[in-house]
């Protein structure tokens, strides 16, 4: 609809209808930019790339490509130290994780 009437939303309305996660102060904005990569950062390494993976080559795929691509990084990661430490982690029930990109 936004792209074919051309129509201007304000940020508060994007907001309102999923178009963006949230709306900040432009006096907020760079802190909570900070906030949301050092949040990214702390996930696996190896998993993040594979996520950018997924969103960069399946916006150039079919549907049923893109899933397969989907499954195959996804099950990449499970032959990783990371994602074992991942899961170590959440059973154990501690916070810290310590990813080595491995």
């Amino acid at each position: 609809e936004l792209i074919f009437s051309g129509k201007v939303i304000d940020a508060a309305e994007a907001k309102a209808i999923g178009l963006v996660n949230e709306v900040y102060p432009l006096e907020q904005l760079m802190d909570a930019a900070v906030a949301m990569a050092k949040s990214f950062a702390a996930n696996a390494p190896i998993a993040v790339k594979y996520s950018k993976a997924c969103i960069d080559r399946g916006m150039q795929m079919d549907i049923d490509d893109g899933i397969a691509l989907e499954n195959e990084l996804f099950a990449m990661c499970f032959a990783t130290e990371d994602q074992k430490e991942g899961m170590g982690a959440f059973l154990e029930k501690r916070k810290e994780k310590h990813f080595q990109n491995k």
